[in-house]
């Protein structure tokens, strides 16, 4: 058999879809995916962390001088 990939751009479109193979009493396997949001949280931080360092405003500490760096 076939498999199907569907992905729900929100949780109001994921409760329906379920509902809708509980209703047509199609088999299904729900998977949490978070790589996503994490990835996407992260790429922001990053971005943001870039943008601090161009302006000046990044504080940057060296491992091996911790104290004078701070």
């Amino acid at each position: 058999m076939d498999n199907i990939l569907i992905t729900p751009k929100n949780e109001k479109q994921l409760q329906l879809l379920k509902l809708l193979l509980e209703e047509m009493k199609i088999k299904f396997r729900y998977e949490k995916n978070e790589n996503e949001t994490i990835n996407s949280e992260l790429e922001d931080k990053i971005n943001e962390a870039r943008t601090e360092k161009k302006e000046g405003k990044l504080l940057t500490i060296d491992p091996k001088k911790i104290w004078e760096s701070i």
